[in-house]
């Protein structure tokens, strides 16, 4: 298979438009083959960004074109076996729990007793645990066949093989959905949130999160970003994605900071890709014990958190 069958141009996800203007060309080696696209798609990816991205001529959302095929990039991620990304479940479910306890303030709720609640593109279950500790109804849906079956067998949560597609659930199925760092993912951002609002109950909330490439970290690192990864199809900012929001029948109600919790070791470990000098860091850090520390860290990730627009 030749590279150029592996790739497709598209118009704007967002708003349809095709015009566009180049921001970052694209870097990879001609002939890519099939086998080398497929390497990128696993949880913890850290494969550095050689696709093509492009802005908007029109809404301005930037994001990849060409990209790899949909059923190359599912098929990806349906394959992907990641033991270093489930290794960090403790600081994640910790930082699932402060957000989800956050979210629920902002609502004026206690707990999510009685809530049904689900969670696409749960990876390994941590997300589930969380919320099943607040309370909550917890089902996943994960398209790594190897992260469900480790989510089933270690927490005991349901979660469903796959992506989510229409029929899955019946409509009103869910008083809060979630999606964590997934949207900038998904070839069909549109689909995907309009079924989310079709599951969602008319009081019911949507949280996710998302890199934000115009925050303060993403302008002072430049092209050290981490975000700036060959799996990441959309570039989201605060404008884009509550336009992205709002064209799928979502009202926006908060953008706060999003910060995930792992280990310091493994946070070093990811920049020092980036940062040279982080090797040393992560050298200290292993010497004196402080690797495996629970860190909560912030590179720009935002929570949003908006409903069903009423009216």
């Amino acid at each position: 298979m030749t590279s150029a069958v592996l790739f497709e141009t598209i118009p704007c996800p967002l708003c349809g438009d095709a015009r566009f203007e180049i921001v970052k060309p694209s870097k990879y080696a001609e002939g890519v083959s099939e086998s080398e696209l497929r390497l990128a798609y696993s949880a913890s990816s850290n494969h550095q960004l050689l696709d093509q991205v492009v802005r908007c001529r029109s809404c301005a959302l930037h994001y990849v074109n060409p990209r790899p095929s949909p059923e190359l990039i599912i098929e990806g991620y349906a394959a992907a076996e990641d033991e270093t990304f489930v290794a960090q479940n403790e600081g994640r479910i910790r930082g699932f729990q402060r957000t989800l306890r956050g979210v629920l303030r902002r609502k004026g709720m206690r707990d999510g007793s009685g809530l049904r609640f689900l969670d696409v593109g749960c990876a390994g279950g941590a997300s589930l645990v969380a919320a099943k500790s607040l309370g909550f109804q917890p089902v996943g849906v994960e398209p790594s066949r190897w992260m469900a079956d480790y989510g089933r067998r270690t927490y005991g949560v349901e979660i469903h093989d796959g992506i989510l597609e229409p029929g899955m659930f019946p409509p009103s199925s869910f008083d809060f959905i979630t999606m964590w760092d997934v949207l900038e993912h998904v070839p069909d951002p549109g689909a995907l949130l309009r079924l989310v609002h079709e599951l969602l109950t008319p009081n019911g909330t949507f949280v996710m999160t998302f890199p934000d490439f115009k925050g303060i970290m993403s302008r002072i690192l430049g092209d050290r970003w981490p975000f700036w990864l060959s799996v990441h199809l959309l570039y989201y900012d605060r404008r884009t994605i509550s336009r992205q929001l709002a064209a799928c029948g979502f009202q926006t109600d908060t953008l706060m900071p999003f910060w995930p919790v792992l280990d310091l070791g493994y946070i070093l470990e990811r920049a020092a890709v980036y940062m040279p000098p982080a090797r040393w860091l992560r050298s200290l850090a292993r010497a004196t014990g402080l690797d495996r520390t629970l860190v909560a860290y912030n590179m720009s990730q935002i929570v949003v958190i908006a409903r069903k627009r009423t009216g």
